[in-house]
């Protein structure tokens, strides 16, 4: 892909650009994409709004006035005025005049627009800020930034049932996916935006969705397929007159003839696509091009030019203060340079390169750097400095591609296995009536199957709404400044852990699938009889026991970030449920542990049952996985006050050190460690028991010490006695 890429054609054009006539309605271009308000929508949704644009074209006379000039003018008029929606649109025109020539600038009064809309809660105006946020960073190479604010333009959009807008958001959402090279991501997203312009048949967001559809192709390698939809967005940009697009997707047609080894017709095509950009001045794509342009005299071997179009492309990455772009542009000069033989002065670009790709940690750069370093050197004949930045090289490869890997073929491998067991189970049904003999067993492994698919499908969607629910607590640090690094580390924590249950639910739910397939297979030929089939069931049994176990934990944890799980206390007898609990853990356990019930006879308490028994469940649980064979594990309960009991759940195991302790009901980290008798877990038990001791209004802690043991504490309320 092309690192210097920015958010493509939704950032190149004013944030807001109103029409320099007073017509009959105004027209707001946000990110290359035209939103034309006629004068009843205004009516009815703006009101006021209309008659403030005529003001201010009335009063600063912005039909052709310098940049300066319109500054000055906006700049008093908002220090006079006493109206908060008058001071708004003010912002937006200073936005406006700033725009790419001053990003910083622009970034702060688009923040002070955000924060103005926020107070006067006007929900259309704080997602046009958004989009402009968004924008400014990602010209800025702040990928990540640019995303929070683009989900968040989202959520508004969808909130006032805004099509074009939630169109609009969802390609922007792609697009700074597309930056942050997870492309299984951006291409989810832009099917999205592409489905929804086809909902509100708009064939400007029809081209441009196509378009980004074909660059992420691009950037996956599949270059036949990718040209198809840049081919198919040329012709519907070319029927709604739509230049923008032609000069995007002559871009990117160029830059595939470049990789297919074709120069001189991308060099044709990169020509046209640099003349119609400078034409329509679109500033984020003409330095794109120029790279292009000079990669491809570079591999005709006219070093010349390609150091002439390098430099005019490093000059307008100055401009924008683009950091991807600029690292990218040393790179290819000291590429340029070193194939020209100036060896020294191709190293010090290279180092340039490096130190700012480095300072950005774009991994992608930082390794094309260090190959290019080891190329360097090998041509100077120092073969050791060579070694040394190669190893560098493919360390960083490795490790880059391995993250790649596991972070765009996760989804990809559910969905493969999803639609292969549903194959599995049509075939079993087809075979059905030659297995009569066997049927019952049959069906009671289909079942099992079935409902596999079924939690895991559950899982994925439940896991995705809560992730998105997560990041709606964006739209509160806007108030709060410090709140908002707070719940940005908390946000990201969220996210790897979210990745992390993906690896869970790959391996684990996997394991136990593959053997029950396996087994199905061994029927179906008639190799078992019925004694194997026996030990082999009482085996699977146990594995899905625990699948099941890992399931529910799992659910429930999405469903308290989802803030599904309401509570329903009640008045409970404490002394029935652990005895419950204790005679269900004595059928199942293993390891001859004795378990010690001292509660007393009509301990009452106040609390939702469900929520109790997982509570109880999971810590005594914990508790035998670390209790050595013949250990015990006892219950009891003592009074706190008149309002609240101690609940105690004690083993005489071996105990956790200080900083294990630490970890046990850390929120943003899955922490987990084998048993004494190797049993494994997810960590998510005790955060479970946490979350749902403290919606009751407890506290949960842990006191042990290691070798001797630990006894966990949680506070309950009592029954209430009148």
């Amino acid at each position: 892909m092309d690192l210097s890429e920015g958010k493509n054609r939704s950032v190149n054009e004013p944030w807001m650009e109103i029409s320099d006539s007073c017509g009959p309605c105004p027209v707001i271009i946000i990110r290359g994409m035209e939103i034309v308000y006629d004068l009843m929508y205004i009516k009815n949704i703006l009101r006021k709004r209309l008659y403030i644009f005529f003001l201010l074209f009335a009063c600063f006379g912005l039909l052709k006035a310098q940049n300066q000039a319109k500054i000055d003018s906006l700049t008093r008029a908002y220090n006079e005025t006493q109206s908060d929606s008058l001071r708004l649109e003010i912002l937006f025109y200073l936005v406006n005049e700033y725009n790419y020539d001053d990003v910083d600038t622009a970034i702060h009064l688009a923040t002070r627009a955000r924060n103005l809309a926020v107070e006067l809660q006007d929900s259309l105006y704080l997602a046009f800020a958004d989009e402009m946020l968004a924008g400014y960073h990602t010209v800025q190479s702040n990928y990540k930034e640019a995303l929070k604010y683009d989900l968040e333009a989202l959520r508004l959009y969808k909130q006032m049932n805004y099509g074009a807008g939630v169109t609009l958001a969802l390609n922007s959402i792609g697009e700074d996916y597309y930056d942050l090279d997870l492309f299984s991501d951006a291409y989810d997203y832009y099917q999205q935006s592409l489905k929804k312009a086809q909902e509100i048949n708009d064939k400007l967001y029809i081209a441009i969705a196509t378009y980004n559809i074909g660059r992420v192709l691009k950037s996956m390698g599949q270059l036949e397929k990718a040209r198809e939809y840049i081919e198919n967005s040329m012709k519907l940009s070319s029927v709604i007159d739509d230049h923008e697009g032609l000069a995007y997707s002559g871009h990117d047609i160029g830059e595939i003839l470049i990789l297919e080894g074709h120069y001189e017709k991308a060099l044709t095509e990169l020509h046209k696509a640099l003349e119609l950009s400078t034409k329509l001045e679109t500033t984020v794509l003409i330095p794109q091009i120029l790279n292009k342009i000079a990669i491809a005299y570079e591999n005709l071997g006219e070093f010349e030019k390609s150091l002439d179009y390098h430099n005019r492309a490093l000059e307008r990455y100055e401009e924008l203060n683009n950091k991807s772009g600029i690292a990218e542009t040393q790179l290819g000069l000291g590429i340029a340079r070193m194939k020209m033989g100036e060896y020294d002065l191709a190293n010090e670009l290279l180092d340039t390169s490096l130190k700012i790709s480095k300072g950005m940690n774009n991994n992608e750069l930082i390794i094309k750097a260090y190959e290019e370093m080891s190329i360097l050197y090998e041509r100077k004949g120092e073969y050791q400095q060579s070694l040394k930045y190669y190893k560098m090289f493919k360390a960083m490869e490795d490790s880059v591609f391995s993250e790649k890997q596991k972070e765009q073929f996760a989804q990809i491998q559910i969905k493969y296995e999803t639609a292969n067991k549903d194959m599995e189970i049509a075939l079993l049904n087809q075979k059905e009536e030659q297995q009569k003999t066997q049927l019952k067993n049959e069906e009671f492994f289909r079942n099992i199957l079935v409902v596999i698919l079924a939690f895991t499908a559950v899982l994925l969607i439940t896991l995705y709404r809560s992730s998105v629910r997560r990041k709606k607590i964006n739209n509160l640090l806007v108030i709060h400044q410090k709140e908002m690094e707070e719940q940005s580390r908390e946000l990201a924590g969220l996210l790897e852990m979210k990745d992390k249950f993906f690896s869970i639910v790959s391996h684990d739910v996997r394991s136990p699938i593959h053997a029950l397939v396996g087994i199905l297979d061994m029927l179906d030929e008639g190799s078992l009889n019925q004694e194997e089939l026996r030990q082999l069931t009482k085996s699977l049994k146990v594995r899905l026991d625990n699948t099941r176990k890992l399931l529910d934990n799992l659910l429930d944890w999405a469903l308290v970030q989802m803030n599904e799980i309401t509570i329903q206390e009640e008045p409970l007898e404490l002394k029935d449920l652990v005895t419950e609990n204790l005679n269900f853990f004595r059928e199942i356990n293993d390891k001859n542990i004795e378990f010690i019930d001292l509660v007393e006879k009509d301990t009452s308490v106040l609390a939702d049952r469900n929520m109790l028994d997982l509570i109880i469940r999971n810590l005594v649980a914990n508790s035998i996985k670390f209790t050595r064979e013949g250990g015990f594990v006892e219950i009891s309960a003592e009074d706190k006050d008149n309002d609240t009991l101690i609940i105690k759940i004690r083993d005489n195991g071996i105990g956790m050190s200080e900083e294990q302790k630490s970890q046990l009901f850390n929120t943003t980290v899955l922490y987990t460690t084998k048993g004494t008798a190797n049993e494994k877990g997810t960590g998510l038990g005790l955060k479970l028991c946490k979350e749902f001791v403290e919606r009751m209004g407890g506290k949960i802690w842990v006191e042990s010490k290691e070798g001797e043991g630990s006894t966990f504490k949680f506070t309950i309320k009592k029954e209430p006695i009148f």
